[in-house]
């Protein structure tokens, strides 16, 4: 799998644990390198802040058993407070 390919499903699993999560952030995955995603958090159409997050945290949320690793929620929901 290519580097276009990682950002195009991180993006999908991001988008989509987003939605599940029903917070109001959006996010843009910009890069991969060294096993990390580099991801623009969004508020109000407005860049809040760059984030790193950890292929692994990506790897193990799976939409199809409606699971999202716990990082990823607490990261989430603290960004949409923030």
């Amino acid at each position: 799998m290519d580097q276009g390919e990682k950002i195009n499903e991180a993006q999908e699993i991001l988008d989509w644990a987003i939605m599940h999560l029903n917070v109001s952030i959006k996010c843009k995955v910009v890069d991969y390198k060294h096993e990390n995603f580099r991801v623009h958090v969004f508020k109000e159409n407005k860049l809040m802040m760059p984030v790193q997050i950890l292929e692994e945290w990506i790897r193990s949320t799976n939409p199809r058993e409606n699971f999202i690793h716990e990082k990823i929620e607490i990261l989430f929901k603290n960004l949409e407070n923030y």
